[in-house]
């Protein structure tokens, strides 16, 4: 196996987004034995996070409708935007880079971002009873930092889904159990 340069994430190695905590949704992010920073979501909320990484410094990423923004946390400057796409596309664009595709890649909780017709890194997401998690896979050689903010607006955009479909799992629980009640006392 080559050895890792300095600053490069190479193909074939994982980046994950692990629970802290299990009581907030607070995930570390990890690249081999090393702590790259954090991804903490506002309690209560899906649509609002603060990041904070060596690599890309503080951000906050707040979402709303088909749109996604990632701002420094102190200055207010746009670091990057993800817009909605056709048929669940989205496109990442980054203060300093090219625009890169977000797009389901598979059955379940996977998606890829690449650009062009080049696959970067494969998102896979996966809730548990009491956490969920996200690894992502490089596809090609990136710059740590390109590697580090893609995976932290990944996970954001992985995360995000997977709440969105535990809140509308309660609440059809909720409905069906009001709705056996009601049956029980007519």
């Amino acid at each position: 196996m080559d050895e890792p340069m300095q600053g490069t994430v190479r193909r074939g190695e994982a980046l994950t987004l692990q629970p802290r905590s299990v009581r907030r949704r607070d995930y570390g992010l990890r690249w081999a034995d090393q702590d790259l920073g954090r991804l903490q979501f506002a309690p209560g909320r899906r649509s609002l996070a603060q990041a904070e990484t060596d690599q890309t410094g503080a951000l906050v990423l707040t979402a709303a409708r088909d749109r996604v923004e990632v701002r420094r946390r102190d200055g207010g400057a746009t670091v990057a935007t993800v817009e909605g796409g056709r048929r669940g596309a989205m496109v990442i664009r980054t203060a300093h880079g090219p625009a890169y595709g977000w797009r389901r890649s598979g059955r379940w909780h996977r998606w890829m971002i690449g650009v062009g017709q080049a696959d970067l890194l494969g998102v896979a997401a996966a809730q548990g009873f009491l956490k969920s998690w996200v690894q992502i896979t490089v596809q090609q050689d990136l710059p740590e930092q390109a590697a580090v903010l893609l995976s932290v607006i990944g996970g954001f955009l992985a995360l995000r889904e997977l709440q969105a479909e535990v809140d509308a799992s309660a609440a059809v629980g909720g409905i069906v159990a009001a709705g056996a009640g009601i049956v029980a006392w007519t």
